[in-house]
């Protein structure tokens, strides 16, 4: 995959065209042989946006070779022409936070900045909607390196604050 050097993702609440911040987003890179990457979480900003660069593409894969050597095998340049952009469900942030709190030596090797990340992730807002994700070929990267991930309320935070009003 000839990945653009960024590609910038901008959340939306589907019903207002707000942008969402404080919601974890994870890129995934379909590998050629053996397991895909996931790139992130990373988490939008007061704009809804945030950038997945080649940089960190390169980053996460180069990691999870290291950290997984049975498991990865694809370069970036290996991989399907194709990505994918998903919110990362908030069971899985659950999870990866407890993985941290148990080992953050092993865990953090994956990430640039570890702590501040995972304390980030501690308040992110992905609980409040449903699961969603959008796809998006090579060539439709490079003409235009920006997608738009359309975010939905969950039906328990809306039936939460109906009740609370």
């Amino acid at each position: 995959m000839n990945f653009p050097e960024k590609v910038r993702v901008v959340a939306r609440d589907r019903e207002t065209g707000r942008p969402v911040n404080g919601i974890a987003i994870l890129l995934v890179l379909f590998a050629a042989r053996k397991s895909n990457y996931s790139v992130g979480p990373f988490i939008t900003d007061e704009q809804g946006a945030l950038d997945f660069t080649r940089r960190e593409c390169e980053f996460t894969i180069k990691q999870a070779k290291e950290m997984f050597i049975m498991d990865y095998d694809s370069s970036l340049a290996e991989c399907r022409a194709l990505v994918e952009v998903r919110l990362h469900p908030h069971e899985l942030v659950e999870g990866m936070i407890r993985q941290y709190r148990a080992s953050p030596r092993f865990w953090g090797l994956g990430f640039r900045d570890p702590e501040h990340l995972f304390a980030a992730l501690e308040k992110v807002k992905n609980a409040e909607y449903e699961e969603s994700k959008i796809t998006a070929t090579e060539d439709q990267l490079l003409a235009k390196p920006q997608l738009e991930l359309l975010l939905s309320r969950s039906d328990q935070v809306v039936s939460k604050t109906i009740v609370e009003v």
